[in-house]
């Protein structure tokens, strides 16, 4: 393209202004389209953050009630828990949760002694509380300590467990319970 051209193209938008004014327009309109256009596949993966965005906050919101619920359900286990937690200097509540069990599954308690608490990790928010026992009784009662001390309100771990059949001509056969119960006790 010359000078000539170009005088040629000026002489003709001087005699046409309405068509040169359309051009222009038309110009303008074609670079607007060409950067939407290239900027639709941005847009797109915005849209489809900022749904996603609000469908998590939906979410979110019509979740609210119950994850309050759940947080309550879990405030009261936690205060439950450390409720029934075990305090090691207080012995004498510490045997007679066993005694009460024994009182109510007819077994009897030939020992119980307190053993040394565990030490664990400064950073724990519990210790194991130790304790020896031997018992005797049925098969049934000696199951239904067992049982109770297992699903009683204190959290408890039994490392060590032994039955043995003691002979005596009765009825009923005797059992000898013989195990280690650690209990979660604060720190």
């Amino acid at each position: 393209m010359n000078v000539a051209d170009l005088m040629q193209w000026i002489a003709a938008a001087r005699r046409h202004p309405l068509s040169a004014l359309c051009a222009g327009i038309c110009a303008v309109c074609f670079l607007c389209c060409w950067y939407i256009y290239s900027n639709m596949k941005w847009l797109d993966l915005e849209h489809k953050q900022i749904t996603q965005d609000g469908d998590l906050a939906m979410a979110s919101m019509i979740s609210g009630p119950s994850v309050r619920q759940e947080r309550l359900a879990a405030l009261e286990c936690t205060r439950r828990i450390e409720e029934n937690l075990v305090i090691e200097e207080n012995l004498a509540e510490n045997l007679w949760y066993f005694y009460k069990i024994e009182q109510q599954t007819k077994v009897r308690i030939l020992e119980l002694r307190p053993e040394n608490a565990i030490t664990s990790n400064s950073r724990s928010l519990y210790k194991r509380i130790p304790f020896s026992i031997r018992a005797i009784g049925t098969y049934e009662q000696t199951a239904a300590f067992l049982y109770a001390l297992e699903t009683g309100p204190r959290l408890t771990y039994i490392p060590l467990l032994t039955y043995r059949r003691v002979e005596l001509e009765t009825a009923n056969p005797l059992v000898i319970l013989e195990m280690n119960v650690q209990m979660l006790g604060k720190k």
